[in-house]
């Protein structure tokens, strides 16, 4: 369409032309034609990212929406959502949630389908600098591109803003931006105190507060681009980048642009720099500058972090690409994560009913050294009670780790009423929906050193030995976790975890394996042979089945969902369904088992960024 488009202005054009040189006028015509084609092609090719200030911490895309819905309708997951067993099953709660949009969109004054979806999005958070405060602010902006129904979805807009000077009669006023009628809408009263809150990640990656000294958020439709944002100024520039003019961006930022190739673009996309969220973070106290050379210590000079998600990944329903951009050598913890091999079957001791599984090399004999080289990066006040555990501790924990690794398995089991925890003579039954519970397991050169050793650390823990057929166990008091050697394993974790793991090395498993079901076997066909640094999957089906198919018990999406998350959709008085995923896992007339395969998940370096590839799965074939 893009394409034609082009062509049929270029035939207009030409057309325009020969008229324009029979009356004699034809040079300002090509003029005016060549520019307007010139401002066509710059609108063509601007990414959202060239909107963005060059101090951004965080960028969010998704380029083009329509396609992106089409590509996932097309997924055996969205053929599964669309199918009448699955709209039957929702039909009451989404009924209830378009009851709720259709009465608000007449209470705003506006047509029922005035709602569309934008063709394109993004949201910049960015820093200023105030010099009036002298200090670094975070601000953001966001641009939504409609390539049809602007002229509707903009009847929205101005309704609710309509609807907000009602009840307050300063909330909104009007504003030039870049000779474009506009909306200043008031977030704050000016010189209002900012309320205190926590500093933290809260639940997002935009630190809790960060945004509350923001007095006045700015809006203004471009044609069918619509922008919010904080800074009126930026707002302004954005806007004449689609005119052709320069400004320097985040598109420049030689860090932002190996982030975002590392992972690609997908159907959406995030980069997170480090350089910006510093700055961030360093509005909650000096403190954060102090930890600097600590964090560098213990994960290296890490730059940015990039994620993008696609769900026409050749294989896979969807694809979570995910990368941590390293300036120089992998460092620290993560230079732990060492060498990297070609996947194979899981361990035997590894059981058929597990719902998830992952391995990963460690190179353990080198912890220690990390240990010290992160007590020594810190402030002298600080590590000088580490200096003196690592003194009397350090040479015994050295020959610890020096006898483990490098191969490590994480094993995700559900306990049932079947599987009791020993406790002495006796036996607990357990829920059967008590939550999974992991069991790690470490490659151990030297069973008889290392329960040597741990003799002197573990009863200071709580933990005392026992023998299981042959082998060592250290129980805690409650005997809920253990630890155990055998068959050249170190086991951790629920105590009957362990003793069937130990069972399992020295020759007597219970069941089958987890090497031997299909969904372990498609997991490993999807890897391949090339080497990862680790690998591992979920087996969403299992998950599902092992947990509670009471619906008046079944989890909810919102549930973790703190109350202020949809305070937007409050606000606009909108509807937004939020349980129909959980409604559908636990009703088996819905059919998921033919939407749902595995996830796997693998990490490879590749040149100077850690790659971490999720995949979800077509439905597993027996």
């Amino acid at each position: 369409m893009m394409q034609l488009n082009k062509n049929f202005m270029a035939t207009c054009a030409a057309v325009l032309l020969l008229a324009a040189n029979a009356l004699g006028q034809g040079k300002d015509l090509v003029d005016g034609v060549v520019k307007d084609q010139a401002k066509a092609q710059v609108k063509d090719a601007v990414n959202f990212e060239q909107l963005v200030p060059e101090d951004a911490w965080l960028v969010l895309g998704i380029d083009d929406l329509a396609a992106t819905r089409e590509r996932w309708a097309n997924t055996p997951l969205g053929k599964w959502w669309k199918s009448d067993a699955v709209q039957a099953l929702v039909k009451d709660e989404m009924q209830a949630s378009a009851k709720k949009n259709k009465e608000r969109m007449q209470e705003l004054g506006v047509e029922e389908d005035a709602w569309n979806w934008p063709n394109s999005l993004g949201i910049g958070f960015y820093i200023v600098h105030d010099e009036e405060l002298d200090a670094d602010l975070p601000h953001f902006i966001v641009c939504g591109v409609w390539n049809e129904n602007a002229d509707k979805v903009n009847t929205i807009f101005e309704a609710v803003f309509t609807e907000m000077q009602k009840k307050d009669a300063g909330a909104v006023s009007g504003v030039d931006i870049h000779g474009v009628s506009g909306k200043a809408i008031k977030a704050r009263e000016k010189n209002e105190p900012v309320k205190k809150k926590r500093r933290g990640p809260g639940n997002s990656f935009v630190p809790e507060g960060a945004l509350d000294h923001i007095e006045t958020v700015y809006f203004v439709r471009d044609g069918n681009r619509f922008f919010f944002g904080s800074v009126k100024q930026d707002i302004d520039e954005a806007m004449g980048v689609y005119e052709g003019k320069s400004r320097k961006s985040v598109a420049d930022s030689l860090d932002f642009k190996k982030t975002l190739d590392s992972v690609g673009r997908g159907d959406g996309w995030m980069v997170m720099l480090t350089s910006g969220l510093h700055k961030v973070a360093g509005a909650g106290g000096p403190q954060v500058a102090l930890i600097q050379p600590f964090l560098q210590t213990l994960f290296g000079d890490i730059h940015g972090y990039g994620f993008a998600l696609s769900s026409e990944a050749p294989g896979a329903q969807f694809q979570l690409l995910s990368s941590i951009m390293i300036e120089g050598d992998r460092i620290g913890v993560l230079g732990l994560f060492n060498p990297a091999k070609s996947a194979s079957p899981p361990p035997a001791f590894v059981p058929s009913d597990a719902t998830g599984y992952g391995t990963i090399n460690v190179q353990y004999n080198q912890v220690m050294k990390l240990i010290e080289s992160v007590v020594a990066s810190m402030p002298e006040e600080v590590s000088e009670p580490f200096d003196a555990s690592l003194q009397q501790y350090g040479p015994d924990l050295a020959r610890v780790f020096s006898k483990l690794g490098p191969d490590t398995h994480i094993i995700k089991q559900k306990i049932s009423n079947d599987f009791n925890l020993a406790k002495g003579d006796t036996s607990k039954a357990v829920s059967a929906n008590e939550e999974a519970s992991g069991l790690y397991a470490i490659r151990c050169s030297d069973e008889q050193s290392m329960t040597t050793l741990l003799n002197l650390f573990l009863p200071q823990a709580g933990f005392e030995p026992r023998d299981f057929n042959g082998n060592t166990i250290f129980d805690e008091k409650s005997r809920e976790s253990s630890c155990g050697f055998g068959g050249g394993w170190f086991f951790m974790g629920k105590s009957a975890f362990v003793e069937q793991g130990l069972r399992a090395v020295v020759g007597s498993p219970t069941g089958g394996t987890l090497a031997q079901t299909p969904a372990c076997r498609q997991v490993l066909a999807d890897i391949g042979a090339n080497p990862v640094l680790c690998w591992g999957y979920q087996d969403m089906l299992l998950s599902v089945e092992q947990g509670d198919k009471s619906k008046s018990k079944s989890p909810s999406l919102s549930a973790g969902y703190d109350s202020d998350d949809s305070d937007v959709a409050n606000k606009l008085g909108l509807g937004v369904p939020m349980d129909p995923l959980a409604i559908l896992l636990n009703d088996d007339e819905s059919h998921w088992k033919q939407a749902l395969g595995p996830s796997v998940f693998t990490m490879t370096q590749e040149s100077s960024a850690l790659i971490t590839k999720i995949r979800l799965l077509p439905p597993t074939t027996p």
